[in-house]
């Protein structure tokens, strides 16, 4: 897991009693001595001068400090932690020790707290003892937040194949998401992946094909409908899997957000296995790929990713309501990482639904069939998971987060899609209008564990809106 690197700073004044603070940072040299979460950043005594206080900063962010904690351990004038943060770079925390008044160092955290608010910093706010596990973990979490913030700057998402079916909402303005996250926003037609098929050769195609049939339970080569599953649909994709990695390093591309219909689902546009398998085999590599040139989900994606350390992520479909309780079904046509299934419910794979292949295609093109495969698997219940989509421009421009617990999905005998595709459901703590009333499109990224905290902070430290539901 990649570490964020978080700076504490213990500041105290000439002439106050300092066993508190001097002991505080004894203890936390020890406590992060061995820390997994970052790697933790402390100067080599107590800061006592106003100067002393600006170089400790300007030296934890040239030693690539992506969070910095300034600890108000006695009374200090409040020049000294002012002017220390007052040009920074990176998010910081105020820390005021709480638990003594001998010093003053509770009020004087408070009064620094208001000055920074008036002059309109973005921070964190903390007190309390100076052994608070609590506020330890708070720092932890939001040291995360801010390097997540710094991975994001300057990576490219790139669509591949455009917009996709008149989907307002997979798009984005690229000047104010450039401007809060620093993605660049790079476009490739789907022509170029097909080109790039030409260079696997057949021997690396068969290797990536034997290994992912080796993940898989079950092949249903005929569906009871007569739909078949061609030969060489899982060798296509593995060629096109391996296309895509050639294309992330000849453009040095970091997320994708793949057109896919109707250009490589569609048989009247010559292709006709859509892009399923590849993209769960992308998912499965850590590589993220969202469907539908879905540039907020690739995103979303991305964020999860970042933010769990290199946690799998499930990109899906809000299905349905269910029609009691508080529970919701998602699904998805194939592309979810093999890694997050509930193995002993088995992992399968089907033919694609043939009128997926007419999506998008104009009435004299329509085909009812093609050639493309899809995964089918559940995820396990009783979970706790986290879902996200970022969405909005300018001012709307916001987090939705949710917290559930993974059900069985509401799945019907003879839906199709249901029967065929990656899915789950979500249980929600309350009523799920708050979830659908905040919806902001139909496609939520899943990442297992409780996450919000982390988003939360990450949403301040961009400046950008935060909706919770649970």
């Amino acid at each position: 897991m990649n570490k964020p690197k978080l700076g504490i700073i213990f500041l105290a004044k000439i002439n106050h009693q300092k066993e508190e603070i001097r002991e505080m940072r004894e203890y936390y040299l020890q406590r992060f001595a061995q820390c997994e979460e970052a790697d933790v950043l402390i100067p080599e005594d107590l800061i006592l001068e106003e100067a002393d206080a600006v170089k400790a900063v300007k030296d934890m962010e040239a030693r690539g400090a992506n969070a910095i904690v300034l600890v108000v351990g006695t009374w200090i004038y409040s020049s000294v932690a002012i002017s220390a943060v007052n040009d920074i770079h990176v998010p910081f925390i105020l820390y005021g020790l709480s638990d003594k008044i001998a010093n003053g160092n509770f009020g004087a955290s408070i009064q620094i707290k208001y000055v920074l608010t008036e002059m309109g910093k973005k921070f964190l706010y903390l007190y309390g003892e100076a052994r608070d596990e609590n506020n330890i973990d708070t720092m932890l979490r939001f040291a995360r937040a801010a390097w997540v913030k710094e991975e994001l700057r300057n990576k490219k998402i790139a669509t591949i194949g455009g917009k996709c079916m008149m989907m307002y909402q997979t798009q984005v303005n690229e000047f104010d998401w450039k401007a809060v996250f620093g993605l660049d926003f790079p476009q490739y037609d789907s022509l170029q992946i097909f080109k790039e098929m030409e260079k696997i050769s057949d021997e690396e195609a068969h290797k990536v094909e034997k290994e992912f049939l080796e993940k898989v339970d079950k092949v249903i080569w005929e569906a009871d409908n007569g739909e078949k599953l061609e030969s060489d649909a899982i060798f296509t994709q593995a060629k096109m899997y391996l296309a895509f990695l050639r294309m992330k390093e000849l453009y040095h591309i970091d997320v994708f957000a793949n057109k896919c219909m109707p250009e490589m689902s569609a048989l009247p546009y010559g292709y006709g296995y859509a892009a399923c398998l590849a993209t769960c085999m992308l998912n499965e590599a850590g590589i993220m790929t969202a469907c539908e040139a879905d540039v907020p989900a690739g995103i979303s994606m991305y964020i999860l990713h970042l933010m769990t350390g290199g946690q799998k992520v499930f990109f899906a479909d809000i299905g349905r309501k269910h029609k009691s309780g508080n529970g919701a079904t998602f699904f998805n046509c194939g592309t979810a990482p093999i890694s997050m299934a509930d193995h002993s419910k088995g992992v399968e794979l089907w033919p694609i639904a043939g009128n997926i292949a007419d999506d998008a295609l104009p009435n004299e093109y329509l085909c009812g069939k093609m050639k493309g495969a899809s995964i089918k698997f559940e995820l396990e219940t009783g979970k706790k998971v986290t879902i996200l989509r970022v969405g909005g421009n300018g001012d709307t421009l916001r987090m939705h987060v949710a917290n559930a617990t993974t059900i069985h999905r509401d799945v019907a005998p003879d839906e199709i899609f249901g029967q065929r595709w990656p899915g789950f459901g979500l249980e929600f703590e309350h009523d799920t209008k708050s979830f659908f009333d905040h919806t902001v499109g139909h496609h939520y990224s899943l990442v297992f564990g409780d996450w919000s905290r982390e988003l939360k902070y990450l949403a301040e430290i961009l400046g950008i809106g935060y909706v919770y539901d649970c």
